[in-house]
Order: structure tokens, then sequence, then C-alpha cells
């Protein structure tokens, strides 16, 4: 009984449903079918053969299928393999996997920071194992440091 109150919040568009509109959903919006309108909720999915046009606001996003128009997604937007995504986006993480696609504007709002300070030795213990630091990270952030010439 639990597991049907856990989910009286949620939404699913099943595949071949096109809804017009606007949709506030508590916690996670499923899409299968079309949305065309406005989409706010906690968690959105979108599967492969769900396409939403219009403006999405979330925390987390996960597209399989399409998403267009705006989107601000307040922490993580996973854009899988086989989605696509295109319009004016803000963001605070992003991943995209091999073949999925972004076009339009981009701009990252509201990210913690990748690097803290050295005097934060506890912040540093907590970011290192979820984002190692790679040689291309390292020299894209030297220049911007003065000169951190090692032989100096």
């Amino acid at each position: 009984m639990a597991t049907n109150l856990d989910q009286s919040n949620n939404l699913v568009i099943g595949n071949g449903v096109t809804f017009k509109g606007t949709l506030n959903v508590p916690k996670k919006a499923t899409v299968y079918g079309t949305i065309d309108g406005e989409l706010t909720a906690e968690e959105i999915f979108i599967g492969q053969s769900g396409k939403i046009t219009g403006k999405v606001t979330a925390r987390s996003i996960e597209v399989e299928g399409e998403l267009h128009q705006v989107i601000h997604c307040r922490d993580h937007l996973h854009i899988r393999a086989s989605g696509k995504v295109s319009g004016k986006l803000e963001y605070s993480q992003i991943q995209i996997e091999r073949g999925g696609e972004f076009r339009g504007e981009m701009q990252q709002v509201g990210a913690p920071p990748v690097y803290p300070s050295a005097s934060n030795n506890a912040g540093m213990q907590a970011i290192k194992p979820n984002m190692p630091a790679t040689p291309s990270m390292a020299q894209a952030i030297a220049p911007s440091q003065g000169n951190n010439n090692p032989t100096s």
C-alpha cells in the first residue's frame, strides 16, 4: 500500500498520448508520448518515444527521446545516447553520452565549485572520488591561475 502512496504524485504520459497545456507534477513525470506546453516536476524522464516541446523546469532530467525549447534543470541533466535536446538550457551539471545530441545555448548556473580551496581538505576528500582531475582539466585551469611552471 505504501507503494501506491509513493507513486500518487507521479505522472506517466504513455506512448501515443498527446498533451497540450501546462503540467505541474510534484514528483516524477515520465514521458513516452508527446507534450506541447509547459512541464514542471521534481524529476523528468523522457523515454525513447517521448517528445517535449515547450518550457521544462525540474531538479533532474533524463532524456532518451527529444526535449526542445527552454530547459531549466536545477541539478543534473543526463542526455542518453538516443537523446536529442535543443534550445536554451540552464543547468547545474550535465552528462551527454556518446551519440546524444545538444544544439542551442547552454549556461551553467548554481553549480558547486569543482576545486575547493586548499584550506578545505574535507571538501577535497568528498569531491575527489567523484571528479578525478585529468591532465586536460589541469591544463585548462593552469593558464588562468598565473605562472604555475613547476620548474621555476
